[in-house]
């Protein structure tokens, strides 16, 4: 059931901040109430616990109207990234979908407000992971180079209670110094999605993240200036990845080609080769684009192909496909660049999207089949060309 809360503001504030202030206090009080607790009980039991995510997804689903004072709507006008929405009703409210709203003394904030869907927690799948020696690919001093498993979150979550690959692997760092120690550094340095398994490196010393940084950005660099070398000289970090995708057409996609082209030349001029009636083992396509994110807030994250001019960032993938087999293809893919999403992204948009990658167009299945195969970088410290590779798990090999 969806109920109206009306709140006046006292003092000025963020929107955010506010609703993170206000709405457990008032979710306490009608709790009290429901429950016929006296005054005193009331004060003391716990407040409600509303995380920062779940105001966020209250602001962006457009359940919260704003009635600014005569100088704030000023300020609206003159700065539009400040309000989402002009639509008012006709007590003077609009819908606001910025959570960094500012909002003065006396203004009015409603919400609308289902304590259901409010509450309700999506179970996220994530797998129960305790990081041992059998993962661990390498370690010394400076880094610790791991194999992660897939349905597992890289890093921390606005779910704060949400366990992560960074906080495994402080937990093993700890137990091997002692847990009567301080917990040990460990800096993430770049990123895997959460379904997606393999090599990733994490630094154990502050002095090496410049070191490791510069790896992977003069990586990105080297891809946005064009410099495709077979011996990779001109970056510092190579990435491999090896994906299990399947030919678009039954899922929303438009049955696409395996196309070769050479770096620069218009993609739409390449010759391609029909998925349908020839193999396509060992054919070699590169996908360079600006990338971006294409969905709202509120939704799934997705990015999709995105201009330059408005915001859309280099993007470059060397594609391989290694061996085919019954309609499945196993392709090797090399990162020139690290953007979001961005193997799943380019082999979609050549017809060719990853099993169990619903997101952009693949099959369901148990996993999204995307593994980081390979790692190779100069170390942080000694400057000594180190290459690292992860197995593939059962359920690739079971495929071919």
């Amino acid at each position: 059931m969806t109920e109206t809360f009306l709140f006046a503001v006292e003092k000025p504030a963020s929107l955010n901040d506010f609703l993170r202030e206000e709405l457990p206090n008032l979710l306490q009080d009608q709790n009290c109430a429901q429950n016929s607790l006296q005054a005193k009980d009331c004060g003391a039991a716990a407040k409600i616990a509303v995380s920062n995510s779940k105001i966020r997804r209250l602001i962006f689903s457009q359940n919260v109207f704003v009635c600014p004072n005569g100088s704030q709507a000023q300020d609206a006008r003159r700065a539009p990234n400040h309000k989402a929405s002009q639509a008012k009703d006709g007590d003077g409210f609009f819908v606001c979908k910025n959570p960094a709203f500012s909002l003065k003394k006396n203004a009015r904030v409603k919400v609308l407000f289902d304590k259901e869907k409010f509450f309700y927690e999506k179970q996220n799948g994530d797998i129960e992971f305790e990081l041992d020696d059998s993962r661990v690919l390498y370690e010394d001093d400076a880094i610790i180079v791991v194999n992660k498993p897939p349905h597992f979150p890289t890093e921390a979550t606005f779910a704060q209670d949400r366990d992560n690959l960074r906080s495994a692997v402080v937990r093993y760092l700890h137990k091997k110094i002692g847990l009567d120690k301080n917990p040990p550094y460990c800096g993430i340095v770049h990123r895997l999605d959460r379904d997606t398994s393999g090599v990733i490196l994490f630094s154990k010393k502050r002095t090496c993240n410049a070191a490791l940084f510069a790896a992977f950005d003069s990586s990105e660099a080297a891809g946005s200036s064009g410099l495709a070398s077979s011996s990779g000289q001109g970056r510092a970090a190579k990435k491999i990845y090896v994906a299990v995708c399947e030919a678009a057409g039954s899922y929303g996609l438009a049955k696409s080609s395996c196309i070769t082209s050479n770096f620069g030349k218009d993609q739409k001029a390449a010759g391609s080769l029909s998925l349908a009636n020839i193999s396509c083992n060992g054919q070699e396509f590169s996908v360079q684009n600006y990338l971006g994110r294409v969905s709202l807030k509120s939704q799934a994250a997705k990015w999709g192909s995105v201009a330059k001019e408005k915001g859309g960032k280099f993007a470059r993938t060397d594609f391989k496909i290694l061996k085919e087999k019954g309609g499945r293809f196993f392709v090797q893919a090399e990162l020139w660049t690290g953007r979001t999403h961005q193997i799943r992204v380019h082999l979609s948009q050549k017809g060719l999207p990853i099993l169990g990658d619903e997101l952009y167009g693949g099959r369901a299945d148990q996993r999204i089949y995307l593994h980081a195969l390979t790692l190779e970088l100069p170390h942080p410290e000694s400057g000594q060309l180190m290459r690292f590779e992860a197995p593939l798990s059962p359920e690739f090999a079971a495929l071919f």
